[in-house]
């Protein structure tokens, strides 16, 4: 019997060192009829009629993640109701904010990625049950502005807000308000995806084009819509046709935001200096996070002191670039 254990000791040594562990981010680029899309910009719907959105807010569930050589990864998670009953749900849940890029799925066993099966909106076992009980930080926790309708009727799966100049005077005079709220909301999109993987990472490349979620809805005309209401129904099922697409001008030598980090080992602190200013992440390596604050161009100094020993991943986020680094804590 020890003979065996050891031999599938050593097994498992070697499968772990043969199929590391590496993080995996989302990266979502946000478009409007081909041009970077930002909040209260200037945007024509219907070929011709002027709006500023204002909004423009969702959930994702990304429940796997595939591999050409037949690997997976799904995701699925506990919570505790509360009669304190132990409820299992599916996917990783993201609350999208156009302002943001990079959103982190965790640290995981697989390589050379060819698709990604997620949601729009959150999974029914989730979608009814109390946004106190998840931490603050948690996607599903109150927002401020609230992305949660109430228990009977669960999360806002979209949430898109904004004025449109309906007569063409340049006043912006006309509410256009769409917030999808149900369980039948939850659609399901089956993606191929482009990726840029690393020793210690691996990117997702999502374009995601907003000029076709408002493709033949009639947006134009304005008006408030909550609920499952044809509006509603059709903006969401553009979600699952038309909007997201492969990243295809992807740069596979990715740039370096870094000049240098060091030490590493490293024990106290850790000295980084970069080519621009950028956000750093530090996880432990079962992919949860420890520190995150911005970095200035040039020479940083991170106080690692509080860190117990062991190895973390070092993540740089720089607009659309990003650098990750194994270093070890001794």
């Amino acid at each position: 019997m020890k003979t065996i254990y050891l031999l599938t000791l050593s097994s498992l040594m070697i499968s772990l060192n043969c199929f590391p562990q590496k993080s995996v981010v989302l990266n979502l680029s946000h478009y409007y009829n081909e041009e970077p899309f930002e909040l209260d910009q200037e945007v024509i719907l219907d070929d011709s009629i002027k709006c500023k959105i204002s909004r423009l807010e969702y959930y994702l569930t990304v429940n796997s993640l595939h591999s050409n050589n037949g690997d997976s990864v799904d995701f699925s998670g506990i919570f505790y109701n509360a009669e304190g009953a132990a409820i299992t749900y599916p996917g990783k849940q993201i609350l999208v904010d156009t302002e943001r890029q990079h959103y982190e799925i965790g640290m995981h066993t697989i390589s050379d990625l060819k698709s990604m099966v997620f949601h729009v909106g959150v999974p029914p076992e989730l979608n009814h049950q109390d946004p106190t009980i998840w931490d603050s930080n948690h996607p599903l926790a109150p927002q401020n502005p609230s992305m949660h309708w109430g228990w009977s009727s669960g999360y806002r799966f979209i949430a898109l807000e904004g004025m449109v100049d309906e007569d063409s005077d340049s006043v912006y005079e006309t509410v256009l308000q769409y917030h999808g709220v149900g369980d039948v909301l939850y659609h399901r999109i089956n993606q191929t995806i482009n990726v840029i993987e690393t020793a210690n990472e691996i990117t997702i490349h999502l374009d995601v084009n907003y000029e076709s979620l408002l493709a033949d809805i009639n947006a134009s005309s304005g008006g408030v819509f909550h609920g499952q209401q044809d509006q509603v129904i059709g903006l969401v099922n553009n979600f699952s046709t038309n909007v997201f697409s492969n990243t295809t001008n992807l740069n596979l030598t990715s740039p370096s935001i870094m000049e240098s980090i060091a030490p590493n080992p490293f024990t106290n602190a850790v000295q980084i200096e970069l080519k621009k200013p950028s956000k750093i992440k530090i996880f432990t390596i079962q992919g949860k996070l420890v520190i995150e604050t911005k970095l200035e161009e040039g020479i940083n100094t991170i106080d690692t002191d509080m860190l117990p020993k062991g190895v973390y991943i070092f993540k740089l986020e720089n607009n659309s670039i990003s650098d990750s680094y194994k270093m070890l804590k001794n």
